[in-house]
């Protein structure tokens, strides 16, 4: 009730004053809870004044209000991601080339060679996943041939999974693999293998890594994200250094507990640590994804975890519940999401957890009764758009079971909190219009269907929006454009409401806008 009151109190005194920016003649989703649509936006300073009629945001003008004509295109919230290998995807920013979101092969080969011919000759070009061979127009992984004509003096790997990889001769014969074997790499060895071989960047390149990765982020309409990875993906700590960064980066406390003596200093460092160590741009949330790091589960995993495994996640789970920590979990299988409901309902009993918000991550196989009992536990799902990537591969071990997963419909049918994001940047896509067509359309990148159990657009732009932003404990200032809350919003080239739904995934943002400040135009 006191949060409330101070927001209306925020916007009470921001509507007394003239706006410094208004956008009228839109389309404005606001996300509330009516789903209300509204043609004008008032801003002054970092947050908003007043959403309504052109007449009504008006009254905000005065001498010095900029105001800006948005000739009928949508509006609507920043988009917030809830699973983001973040600073993972910022220290080769400069070597990479991306090919997220590309449905012709011929292109993909051509953003390749595009930016091996930006580089000096010998120096190494990866594409850090994001993409899988069933994107593509024409079907079936890069050949040999194809990577070599692409980058003939550079070393090429393009990282699909953690377990393959496609690279050029070039790059086999740098890492002592025998080119007659072909393009393609499996197994974790080799992989890491080729990261070894990366050269290590200055602490200078990997700063302007991170200003060129946000602004991509920004251009794809993003504006906050929940960053998770091991200690070893790079120090999250650098976000804080830099002044006004136009995306707001909360995290993970960062440890490794993969036994009885790691789940000891695991415990430590919670103890002596708070959560919720941040403003409204950076900081400390909660724990994950991987709690403990032996239960890490596949969507095909059907084996109940053993009871020293599960017990030495609750070792770590308990003290967490008792410190107020907020608990995000890789559960990919219904499987694993059962063996940890058991306790977490007896640990609710003893030292209760339904304030929390722990969220169960990926959620593939869910079942509608684990998404009951995870609702009386006050809990939330995090889904992400990777799903799209895996159907290819998995299609062969669950046949057309595989349209099922994750069940959208189904956790929007029981009434749970959940939120879309992607698990970038190994995995899957970074760019969240991808992950909503997908939601809405059940298609894959090239058409294909891969997902039957789909949602409408309003519910799949909650969930990217306003659910993230209660997964994220910031939904007094984010995930709505209401008064009092943060101006963070994205104007579209197309109307995500009306768009044929096969097109949602080809919306692209015209103006990000981050605390009142533009942060991307076209």
């Amino acid at each position: 009730m006191k949060r409330i009151l101070l927001l209306l109190s925020i916007a009470a005194s921001l509507a007394a004053q003239p706006a410094d920016q208004i956008f009228t003649n839109g389309k404005v989703l606001t996300v509330d809870q009516d789903f209300s649509i509204a043609e004008a936006i008032a801003i002054r300073g970092d947050r908003i004044v007043a959403v309504g009629s052109n007449a009504e945001i008006l009254k905000h003008s005065g001498p010095e209000t900029k105001t800006r004509d948005l000739d009928g295109k949508t509006v609507i919230p920043g988009l917030i991601d809830n699973h983001f290998h973040f600073i993972r995807a910022v220290q080769r920013w400069h070597q990479q080339a991306r090919i997220d979101g590309v449905a012709s092969r011929a292109k993909a080969l051509d953003i390749i060679a595009k930016k091996a011919s930006s580089l000096e000759a010998g120096e190494w070009l990866w594409v850090q996943g994001g993409w899988s061979e069933g994107q593509f127009d024409k079907k079936g992984g890069f050949t040999l041939e194809e990577l070599d004509k692409a980058a003939p003096d550079n070393p090429l790997f393009l990282q699909q999974t953690y377990r393959a990889i496609y690279a050029n001769s070039r790059a086999l014969i740098a890492a002592g693999l025998n080119p007659s074997a072909g393009a393609m790499q499996r197994g974790r060895p080799a992989i890491n293998r080729f990261n070894r071989l990366l050269p290590q960047p200055s602490p200078e390149q990997v700063e302007k890594n991170l200003h060129d990765f946000v602004h991509e982020l920004n251009k794809s309409g993003l504006t906050a994200l929940q960053a998770y990875g091991r200690p070893t993906e790079g120090d999250i700590g650098l976000v804080s250094k830099v002044d006004a960064l136009p995306l707001r980066v909360y995290h993970s406390l960062r440890y490794r507990a993969n036994d009885a003596a790691g789940v000891d200093d695991a415990i430590k460092l919670i103890e002596g640590s708070k959560p919720f160590q941040r403003d409204d741009r950076f900081g400390l949330l909660g724990l994950g994804e991987h709690i403990y790091g032996p239960m890490s589960d596949r969507t095909t995993t059907v084996e109940h975890w053993s009871p020293d495994i599960v017990n030495q996640f609750m070792r770590i789970a308990a003290v967490a519940a008792k410190g107020g920590w907020q608990i995000h979990e890789h559960t990919m299988a219904d499987v694993t999401i059962r063996n940890l409901l058991d306790p977490f309902e007896e640990l609710h009993k003893k030292t209760p957890i339904d304030k929390l918000r722990w969220t169960f991550a990926h959620v593939d196989t869910i079942s509608p009764e684990s998404i009951a009992r995870a609702k009386k536990l006050g809990m939330a799902l995090a889904v992400h758009g990777k799903s799209m990537h895996q159907a290819w591969g998995l299609k062969r071990q669950l046949g057309d079971a595989v349209a099922g997963i994750p069940p959208l419909s189904d956790m929007q049918d029981g009434g749970i909190v959940w939120g879309l994001g992607t698990d970038a940047s190994i995995v899957a896509h970074y760019q969240p219009f991808i992950t909503l067509g997908w939601a809405v359309s059940g298609n894959s990148l090239d058409g294909t269907k891969v997902l039957d159990k789909t949602v409408s657009r309003e519910d799949a732009l909650i969930a990217h929006t306003r659910s993230n932003a209660h997964i994220l404990f910031m939904e007094k200032d984010l995930g709505t454009l209401e008064a009092g809350k943060l101006a963070d919003l994205v104007v579209l080239d197309r109307d995500y409401l009306t768009v044929p739904a096969a097109e949602i995934m080809s919306i692209m943002p015209t103006l990000t806008m981050v605390g009142g400040e533009v942060s991307y135009e076209r």
